[in-house]
């Protein structure tokens, strides 16, 4: 049997709106279902944020309290270094919201040969905030921070100084212009005795060259040399990263019986600078032999002076420098290693350039030897510069370098600023202590 159409129309309106409730129930379960895991995808979400803001801020306080440890100027880490560590990551941590230490364990400092290492662990917990809906409280949270650097090292450092005749010679091009003036023609203040008739020393001429030169506020090599040294120590104090790291001897030479020590080893630098007043030039001698600058008996002299470099991580072992200043041209009565390289003038004086084979013995004991060459003016309109120092002119820094140490070589030309690599070496001479390290 048939329904009317206006029967059937009905039943289907309520069949469909039957379906919808039953369909609304249906989104409304599985709507349920899936919001519970997404809110907790989200409060975990928020609370893993929070962890790792809190963690950063944690491992930034241990790097830190790691540091503050190694910046200490000492080669050694005690255990009170290791306690105040914990005690600034504690009181940066605690700053934190919500955290608790729960443990901190600094490791073993690592002393190697040549470097010092420090590692340090924590763990802490986070409260969390909307995970805690989920019965989880906290979170947890680990890090590690470690840090190595160089020993610093100890240093001893010899001064040797040129004080002959030739570091008497004008410092700058127009000093030099200056003294030909006042003297006649003479560039090079010398520093001479006065005799009596039967060649007994009287006094000092107020009239030699040297004296001409002061008169006339003509600089000259010698004083500049006393401002480097003096320069010098300020900058050894100020690189200082231990008490009495860099220590200091000084001494002058110039003829084969006159090495002076102004200076014994001292770790008072203070007392280098106060010496510097007695760095002056040698006397020249009339009447006698001219041969004022020997380089090999005042090496050997540094031979036997300068124990063996040692590793530089204690005051007992330093590494061991000799600084150098000199113009570099042999003038001696003695004999020397390289007799061909040079002139023998007369029978009692050898002119030559520096032998390179002068510094072997340092340089097997160690010794580190850096170099301030004070170039030797070239004076053409002097005969006896023509014959017996322009021959071989271009073979005095080549030999000086050659007996440096790599990289310790530093020429300074006719009034260039021996100051200024003085400083230069010094700089130069730590670092290379770093780096081989």
């Amino acid at each position: 049997m048939s329904l009317p159409l206006d029967q059937v129309s009905c039943w289907l309106r309520r069949a469909a709106r039957s379906y919808t409730r039953a369909r609304s129930g249906q989104v409304a379960l599985i709507f349920s279902l899936v919001a519970i895991p997404v809110l907790f995808a989200s409060a975990a979400a928020v609370d893993y944020g929070r962890r790792n803001a809190a963690k950063a801020q944690l491992d930034a306080a241990l790097d830190g309290a790691v540091l503050a440890v190694m910046s200490q100027k000492s080669n050694t880490i005690s255990t009170t270094n290791l306690q105040n560590m914990e005690t600034q990551f504690r009181t940066e941590a605690a700053k934190v919201p919500g955290i608790a230490v729960t443990s901190f364990t600094p490791g073993s400092p690592v002393n190697g040969a040549s470097s010092l290492s420090l590692t340090a662990n924590y763990t802490a917990t986070v409260k969390t905030s909307l995970a805690s809906m989920m019965n989880i409280m906290t979170m947890n949270i680990s890090g590690s921070s470690s840090s190595t650097r160089n020993l610093f090292q100890y240093i001893n450092f010899y001064l040797l100084l040129d004080n002959s005749p030739s570091m008497g010679l004008a410092a700058t091009d127009t000093d030099v212009s200056n003294m030909k003036i006042a003297t006649g023609g003479c560039a090079f203040a010398c520093h001479q005795h006065t005799f009596d008739s039967k060649g007994n020393i009287t006094g000092d001429s107020q009239n030699d060259n040297y004296h001409i030169a002061q008169k006339n506020n003509i600089k000259l090599r010698i004083q500049v040399l006393r401002d480097a040294v003096s320069a010098l120590v300020d900058q050894a104090n100020s690189s200082m990263s231990l008490s009495q790291q860099f220590q200091m001897e000084m001494w002058t030479f110039n003829d084969s019986t006159t090495q002076t020590r102004l200076q014994s080893m001292t770790p008072t630098l203070s007392q280098i600078k106060s010496a510097t007043s007695s760095i002056d030039i040698a006397y020249a001698y009339y009447n006698q032999s001219d041969n004022q600058t020997d380089f090999e008996r005042a090496i050997a002299k540094m031979n036997s002076t300068i124990p063996a470099s040692g590793t530089g991580t204690t005051s007992a072992s330093p590494i061991r420098f000799l600084f150098f200043v000199t113009d570099g041209v042999e003038d001696t009565g003695g004999s020397v290693t390289n007799q061909s390289a040079g002139f023998q003038y007369q029978s009692n004086r050898f002119i030559g350039p520096f032998s390179p084979s002068t510094c072997n013995a340092l340089k097997n004991n160690n010794v580190r030897i850096g170099i301030i060459y004070t170039q030797y003016l070239p004076i053409y309109d002097n005969d006896f510069y023509n014959s017996y120092v322009r021959p071989y002119e271009t073979n005095i820094g080549p030999a000086l370098k050659a007996c440096a140490s790599d990289g310790l070589y530093f020429p300074v030309v006719s009034g260039g600023d021996i100051t200024a690599a003085m400083l230069q070496l010094f700089s130069t001479a730590v670092a290379s202590v770093r780096l081989s390290n």
